[in-house]
């Protein structure tokens, strides 16, 4: 979730434990009790869909930047090979086409490094019997062709991680957005409350606050902890913008 959405979560647990504690001063009310069912059922929509998220891509990019340096450090070692032998047979082109540093390689996008990967890869398959003689064996080959193999399917895996991420968080938009329905129609049914039962309304109202940690808006200013006010009588914390969501980087 990005910030707004964990301040708006946060409320919607509030406003759900409240609720729950205080069921008697609703019990006769089917239309609440059936709104207070709906509500419950989307917040743990909400929470599972957040699970997938955080899940979806760490363990896939923890996993590609630990093959991705063991491809490379491969990658330099038969590299170096190729070096030494064009050097000392005078084939430049073929010097120059695979004169690597680590950092050369590093600073890579991953197609690129790719790429590149593969164009050491065919000039060690072509070269593998003069290469033998600079310590890299058939072994050592095989070991380099089945990293580059690795690395690219973890370069899959993580493509599809981050499709799953993307299609949470754009579940996530219409999961608060229907959560903000349900608060808004529950706060119209509160309205009874605050003539028939002003505590249970009251602390209704209290649970019901946004506390925007840390943030600023355009509309107002922090007070002195640091934390801004939407929603109960004064503002409908409805108003903090869910489209932000969009914004999937703050997790």
């Amino acid at each position: 979730m990005i910030k707004t959405q964990k301040n708006k979560y946060s409320m919607y647990s509030g406003v759900r434990a409240y609720l729950d504690d205080h069921s008697a001063g609703y019990e006769g009310n089917e239309e609440f009790k059936e709104h207070m069912n709906s509500f419950k059922s989307i917040l743990q929509e909400i929470a599972d869909k957040e699970d997938e998220r955080s899940k979806a891509t760490l363990g896939k990019v923890r996993y590609k930047v630990k093959v991705r340096k063991s491809v490379i450090d491969h990658a330099l070692a038969v590299a170096g090979a190729i070096y030494s032998f064009a050097k000392k047979s005078g084939n430049n082109d073929l010097r120059e086409s695979v004169d690597f540093r680590k950092s050369d390689l590093m600073k890579l996008r991953d197609a690129v490094l790719e790429i590149e990967l593969n164009s050491i890869k065919d000039k060690a398959v072509q070269n593998s019997a003069e290469i033998a003689r600079y310590g890299i064996t058939s072994d050592d080959l095989t070991a380099f062709l089945n990293e580059i193999d690795r690395y690219k399917n973890a370069l899959g895996a993580k493509n599809t991680g981050s499709a799953t991420m993307t299609g949470a968080i754009k579940t996530m938009v219409t999961l608060f957005k229907d959560a903000d329905s349900l608060v808004d129609s529950i706060d119209r049914l509160m309205e009874k409350y605050k003539i028939a039962d002003k505590d249970f309304y009251d602390g209704y109202k209290a649970a019901r606050v946004v506390r925007d940690l840390g943030v600023r808006h355009n509309n107002g200013s922090l007070n002195s902890g640091g934390v801004k006010m939407t929603g109960g009588d004064n503002q409908p914390s409805s108003n903090l913008p869910v489209s932000a969501v969009t914004n999937g980087n703050d997790s």
